[in-house]
């Protein structure tokens, strides 16, 4: 879960820093392609915050297509699980004990951005064009009949690729070098289509997941040939993983749907394995439906919560599924407080709701936030039985 693992982190950090200091990171070589290159040295910490999660050489190089997700993905928690959820599925390929992470180094901005053009219909400018002069004219009938052109091309040729995300896992080579062992890649599929025709209102259409599908696979194939003409990406595996975004003012993330891998040299795509995986909110009528002894348990805790204190405000809810089990639950509970004590007495009952309500049998985050900051946070681990809190100062 990505606040209790920022927790995590924070603790490491303050207990590493009252330890006496021992020289544990390993320096290594990473390979490059051309000779003439000054070797790269980058260190490789000793130690890893748990055994499913990456290490990440040093110093951070960032991705060569930095931005660009920030641009094309409206939705800040599809932004967050396209990635995360990316190194998640990676970890079915790439074993994190053997495999190092590192952000894309092959897709600079200006493929990924010409890329997606490429990969989606081509935008109306003719008929734009046309508009424009037609509106500066004052032809108001020709302005009429384009705009119907131009509103009919863009509902039926939504852009449904909105991004390209690439992940690299390094290998190493002996015990003094690193070379790349593998790529992710995701691609971001919308699941609307938002466009606005001659400065108009802005309107949004549902696109079908058996079309977002069917574009993904496409898309997919065209692009794998175009990873096997970059030489360092000749021989070896690439994971490709659709995802399918969220509306974009959902308070919850979209989820990936499908992936495969291609071996080393494959140029072609021959079959998808598909994920069963979902984010759900609480309270929603889909929980209630998909999901209602889950609901109930839920229902409970938020009542329970609203009984102790008189400046409730409300509780909310997000739930990781895999196969339709529930993996995650993160809760957000939104109070008024008029003092230290209350916060702590809250929190104290709020651990105990915890340990009430919930089984020890997937991985459990409550938040507790004032109107102005965050004030507590409690955690438990799944297949643990006691709730770890932090009363932040």
């Amino acid at each position: 879960m990505k606040k209790l693992i920022s927790i995590a982190v924070m603790m490491i950090v303050i207990m590493t820093g009252c330890a006496p200091t021992y020289n544990t990171e390993e320096e290594v070589v990473q390979e490059t392609t051309e000779e003439t290159e000054e070797e790269q040295r980058f260190i490789v910490p000793s130690n890893s915050l748990s055994s499913d999660l990456y290490q990440t050489i040093l110093p951070f190089q960032p991705s060569a297509a930095r931005g660009v997700i920030s641009r094309q993905v409206a939705n800040r928690n599809d932004i967050d699980e396209l990635e995360e959820g990316l190194t998640r599925l990676a970890t079915q390929v790439f074993d994190p004990e053997e495999y190092l992470f590192q952000e894309g180094q092959h897709l600079t901005s200006s493929m990924v951005d010409r890329w997606i053009d490429e990969f989606n219909p081509p935008k109306p400018t003719d008929i734009e064009g046309e508009l424009r002069d037609a509106d500066e004219e004052g032809e108001d009938e020709v302005v009429e009949e384009l705009e119907e052109e131009l509103e009919e091309y863009q509902s039926e040729n939504p852009r449904v690729l909105s991004h390209i995300l690439e992940q690299n896992f390094l290998i190493r080579e002996d015990e003094n070098r690193v070379e790349l062992g593998g790529v992710a890649i995701g691609l971001a599929l919308k699941s609307e289509y938002t466009f606005s025709v001659n400065y108009g209102p802005t309107q949004e259409e549902a696109i079908d997941e058996d079309v977002m599908y069917e574009e993904g696979q496409e898309v997919a194939n065209s692009l794998l040939e175009k990873l096997r003409n970059i030489e360092d990406l000749q021989d070896v595996p690439i994971l490709i993983a659709l995802y399918r975004e969220n509306d974009r003012n959902a308070i919850i993330p979209g989820n990936y749907v499908a992936m495969t891998v291609s071996e080393p040299n494959d140029m072609l795509i021959d079959s998808w394995e598909s994920i069963n995986e979902e984010y759900v909110l609480f309270p929603s009528n889909y929980a209630e439906e998909t999901y209602y002894e889950d609901t109930e348990m839920m229902t409970q805790f938020r009542r329970d919560v609203a009984e102790y204190f008189p400046n409730y405000i409300g509780v909310i809810g997000q739930g990781f599924y895999e196969d339709e089990e529930l993996r995650e639950l993160s809760i957000n509970i939104q109070i008024e407080f008029q003092g230290k004590q209350e916060i702590i007495g809250f929190t104290q009952h709020v651990s105990g709701l915890m340990m009430e309500h919930f089984p020890p049998f997937f991985d459990l985050e409550v938040t507790v936030e004032s109107p102005s900051q965050q004030e507590s946070l409690l955690f438990r681990k799944s297949g643990e039985e006691e709730i770890t809190h932090h009363i932040y100062q």
